[in-house]
């Protein structure tokens, strides 16, 4: 057991001392909050009742007050793919494999280690970044918004929502990059949903909604947008795409050799 935790000690200090954790960091816990603090100030102007008829400016009207900021969440949605993609890929990178299984032989536990320090560090990002930015949202429409730091019952859950569907959506895109042991798959196979074709896709055929973002929409859909809040089939389908990743990768990991150019 001890052997295992410093097994996820090593793995956690190998992800927050590569360079694409920190700059995945700046882009989700500064750029995020900072655009969603611009998009509140602006609602802020223009008032919480506009309207596209009445604004033109407007896409879609502004959903209720609980559901403020949520928009500005799906920006960070991309970095976090992209992290874990690259996380996944760059495994099998300059035998840093080889290091590992010097000092734990297990490649099961090595595995899972590698699992759980993401998991770890995904969820810390996750919880930060998108408390901050629903929490800076509301602050940014004054008085019009909710108490920025208790916020309301609905925000929360959306909150909790919101930061499950960044991990598994992680998860993901780490358990496809380590199967294929390319970063450009899971980017290739997930960045273009999370630009739109996913919900695309979702709207024109029943199937679309089982692809694994347009799921993960399904999560914390607020009452404006244009598919239905279904936490539970949208949680369901994509832990099913997660489990499938992790098993495949598992499976590649135990069996094939670690490779590595020299």
């Amino acid at each position: 057991m001890n052997n295992f935790s410093r097994t996820i000690r090593f793995e956690l200090t190998n992800i927050c001392s590569s360079r694409v954790w920190w700059v995945i960091c700046a882009l989700v816990v500064v750029v995020q909050p900072l655009l969603a603090l611009i998009a509140a100030k602006s609602f802020a102007q223009i008032g919480l009742d506009a309207t596209p008829e009445t604004h033109p400016q407007l896409a879609e009207a502004l959903p209720p007050l609980d559901y403020f900021g949520f928009d500005a969440v799906l920006f960070g949605l991309l970095p976090m793919v992209v992290f874990g993609g690259i996380i996944g890929a760059s495994e099998y990178k300059h035998h840093q494999l080889r290091t590992t299984l010097l000092c734990q032989s297990s490649r099961t536990k090595v595995f899972f280690a590698k699992v759980l320090a993401l998991l770890i560090c995904s969820t810390l990002v996750s919880v930060l970044t998108i408390f901050f930015t629903i929490s800076i949202t509301h602050f940014g429409l004054g008085e019009l918004g909710l108490n920025p730091f208790y916020l309301s019952a609905i925000a929360w859950q959306f909150i909790g929502f919101s930061v499950l569907d960044w991990i598994l959506l992680t998860i993901l895109s780490f358990g496809i990059g380590m199967l294929f042991r390319n970063a450009i798959v899971p980017l290739v196979f997930l960045v273009p949903q999370v630009y739109n074709l996913g919900k695309y896709l979702a709207q024109k055929w029943a199937w679309g909604e089982y692809l694994p973002v347009a799921a993960g929409n399904l999560l914390f859909a607020t009452p404006t947008d244009p598919f239905e809040h279904d936490p539970l089939k949208g949680g369901i389908v994509l832990l099913i795409w997660v489990i499938l990743a992790l098993g495949l990768s598992y499976y590649a990991f135990i069996r094939s050799d670690v490779g590595g150019k020299y």
